[in-house]
Order: structure tokens, then C-alpha cells, then sequence
């Protein structure tokens, strides 16, 4: 388990807790919801919600950067992208979280001591842990049961070109919030689809909507809001299985909000391909 805890958060949301890349509502509001006060009203139901969130876990930079760095960027504790479990201790998240050059949202990551380099996403990784139950609860208080955990190796990064991750995550925390099933074939035109994660870097919230378009490797979803931080939530199909990883907004210019569909990723991951085909990663 991870000695890089974050701090107590209070319910105000620093603006330094704001993560990586630019997603989009697709409408006038965004209309996601807090996980344990889901109303229902979405396209998914709250028994559906309940089943699925808890594997969800957000990415967080660690807060000893400036330790181990002489310079270490502005990233600090930063709240950064969202993720599922996929195994016990494997972990699917969206491969720009892991980027080494951010600097088109502003942020800079360490860079290699005695240099102007930065690291690379392995060992972007490694100063990195996932955070469990950073929700409120049914009455809008932050829970107080948050647990994080390690990130130890950065396992998968964008092969085949696609935009997604799988790291290995310290203390086996799939056996502890559950694991979430990949599925083994793409959803389906006007599916209803849903993201849990967290937009912005705030607690977990749900978000659902039908699936509108294919386009190459990638699910799209015209009417379903995104934000920055986002980014890697697994898109739960009907069933609750994984039918792609989110990675960036769109419902500002070409209509769609979007992710890498699982076809694609069981075609360049082998992890992901084990996993569908009934095997131990």
C-alpha cells in the first residue's frame, strides 16, 4: 500500500487538482451524477451503478516529487485520470495519463536529474498510486474509507498505437473492490453506454448514454458528458463489461465524445487478449 496518501479533501476542490487533457459535455450542463446518490435518471440503473463502481479507482500523482527531483514539474499530488481493475492487480487506464510531454494543458512533469529531459512513462509510473472511494457517500459527505495503492510498473503503454494503458498495482487490490470484466466484442449502435470516473479530479460520478459512432479504433458517444480526468475510465457496456477505454472529448468539434473500442485493444494487447480468451494474465 502506498505511503503517498492524499490529504484530507475538503468538498471546495483545489484548482490545482485539475488533471491532464480537455474532454467535453455534449450539451449546455454536464448531467453525471455522484456514484452512491445516483438517481437512476441517466440510462443505467442505480442497482447497475452499485455493481460496477467500485473496481473504478482514480490516478494520482505522488507527493514526494520534490525529493527525488531537482525539478519537479507542477504535478505534484495532482488528481490526474481515472481506471479499472481488470485483475486483481492489473490495472486498464487511458496511455496519455502515462505521456511524458503535457506541456499543450500547461503541465510539466520531473524531469531526469541534471537535465532538462523529462522522465518517461515508465517511471511516470511508478510515482504515481490509485485511489479508492475518493466518493461521497448517500448523504454528500467524502468518505472517509479512501485506500491507495501503488503503481509498481507500467506494464502496457499505447501499443499499436492506441490510447491506453495497463499498469501493475501494488497489494492486490482487485481482491479488495473487485474486478471489472472485458468484454469480447464490441457494443452495438445506440447500446446504452456508462463511464464512471472522475471528471476534473473530483469524487466519483456516473455518467451514461447510448453509443453513436465507430470510427477506425475508436467508440463514440454523442451524447454523454466527459471532463479532463476522465480519461481511462473503462466504457461499461450494457452487461457492465468493458467495450472501451475512454480517452478524449469531442461534442465541441466533431460531434462525439470518444474512446478506444475493446475490439481494437484485444487486437494489440496481449494482456487484454489473454484476459478475453479465459487466461491468467
Amino acid at each position: 500500500m502506498n505511503n503517498n496518501k492524499p490529504p484530507a479533501t475538503s468538498k471546495s476542490f483545489p484548482p490545482e487538482f485539475v488533471p491532464a487533457g480537455h474532454e467535453s459535455t455534449c450539451g449546455e450542463i454536464d448531467e453525471s451524477q455522484p456514484v452512491e446518490m445516483y438517481d437512476g435518471t441517466l440510462g443505467v440503473t442505480k442497482d447497475f451503478v452499485a455493481a460496477h463502481q467500485s473496481s473504478v479507482a482514480q490516478i494520482q500523482w505522488n507527493n514526494d516529487l520534490a525529493t527525488k527531483y531537482q525539478k519537479p514539474g507542477n504535478v505534484v499530488n495532482v488528481r490526474w485520470c481515472s481506471g479499472n481493475m481488470i485483475s486483481e492487480d492489473l490495472y486498464l487506464s487511458a496511455g496519455h495519463c502515462f505521456d511524458s510531454v503535457n506541456e499543450i494543458f500547461g503541465w510539466q512533469v520531473p524531469k531526469v536529474n541534471g537535465t532538462n529531459d523529462p522522465i518517461q512513462p515508465k517511471e511516470i509510473a511508478k510515482n504515481m498510486h490509485i485511489n479508492f472511494n475518493y466518493q461521497v457517500d448517500s448523504h454528500g459527505a467524502l468518505r472517509h474509507d479512501q485506500q491507495s495503492f501503488a503503481i509498481v510498473e507500467l506494464l502496457e503503454h499505447r501499443l499499436g498505437d492506441l490510447d491506453y494503458a495497463i499498469v501493475k498495482v501494488d497489494g492486490k487490490p482487485g481482491k479488495i473492490f473487485g474486478i471489472t470484466p472485458i468484454a469480447v466484442a464490441d457494443a452495438l449502435i445506440k447500446d446504452m453506454l456508462c463511464i464512471i470516473g472522475h471528471p476534473l479530479g473530483k469524487p466519483k460520478v456516473v455518467e451514461a448514454g447510448p453509443c453513436s459512432d465507430f470510427s477506425d479504433t475508436k467508440i463514440g458517444y454523442n451524447t454523454l458528458d466527459t471532463q479532463g480526468g476522465n480519461s481511462g475510465s473503462g466504457i461499461l457496456g450494457k452487461d457492465g463489461t468493458i467495450v472501451g477505454v475512454h480517452t478524449q472529448g469531442g461534442c465541441n468539434s466533431i460531434g462525439f465524445n470518444s474512446g478506444e473500442k475493446i475490439s481494437s485493444l484485444i487486437q494489440a494487447s496481449p494482456i487484454v487478449k489473454k484476459i478475453t480468451n479465459g487466461k491468467s494474465p
